[in-house]
């Protein structure tokens, strides 16, 4: 089995899901007792997270320092846990080197979207997810309709992120969700993105009419594919 490198720590209740979807995953296939190899890299995430609100040219040196640290360990794929940092990882991907592969969540994204068929899909994240292009351009590009919520709701979507980044739960978070999905899904929405790491924590398949797209779960899975080989 290959070595799966995570860049996590991003919020330390969201590093917790790849560890455990991919020692699910390998568990699934292989059958009992069978656990993932990986490691595991979890970043301060302090530095990085203070730039999103003032200068973003800082971030990509650092988040380059904390790659090359992750590849020092030498895996032999790697995931980033985290869906904004793909944004600057894709400045910094024509300087790393092209292996060991880096299984992109939002590349996995499209090609879900496009493999199933849907047109139209609602993107759920921070407000800077939904905001931005990085993440809806390119399944825009690929024919896929993206819709994002209204204002009011970005405003509330990120104030219950950030409380879920800190380890809060609340029932009212899944109930608010599963409205919100409801009402996208009767405008025509065929499924949700969910477009950051911590909204599985409050967004389930039980609490939601529309299918739900996870990157987190198509990274882990391209990462025990690859290590399964």
């Amino acid at each position: 089995m290959k070595l799966i490198g995570v860049l996590g720590g991003t919020s330390w209740p969201s590093t917790i899901l790849p560890y455990r979807l991919l020692n699910e995953e390998v568990e699934r296939r292989l059958g009992e007792r069978h656990s993932a190899r990986i490691v595991l890299y979890s970043i301060d995430y302090h530095d990085i997270r203070s730039a999103y609100s003032a200068d973003w040219s800082v971030i990509p040196p650092l988040l380059r320092r904390e790659i090359d640290t992750l590849l020092r360990f030498a895996p032999d794929c790697w995931m980033i846990a985290n869906n904004t940092l793909h944004k600057i990882y894709d400045q910094l991907a024509p300087g790393l080197p092209a292996a060991p592969p880096m299984f992109h969540a939002i590349k996995l994204v499209r090609a879900h979207l496009l493999e199933s068929r849907t047109h139209k899909a609602l993107l759920l994240g921070t407000r800077f997810t939904m905001e931005d292009g990085y993440y809806a351009d390119p399944l825009v590009a690929a024919g896929i309709e993206v819709v994002i919520p209204q204002e009011e709701d970005r405003i509330r979507i990120g104030a219950i992120q950030t409380r879920l980044a800190n380890g809060e739960m609340d029932a009212a978070f899944t109930s608010y969700f599963a409205q919100l999905i409801e009402a996208h899904a009767a405008q025509g929405c065929e499924a949700v993105i969910l477009g950051c790491t911590e909204l599985p924590l409050a967004i389930t398949t039980a609490s939601s009419v529309l299918p739900l797209v996870d990157p987190l779960v198509l990274q882990c899975r391209a990462c025990v594919d690859f290590a399964l080989r």
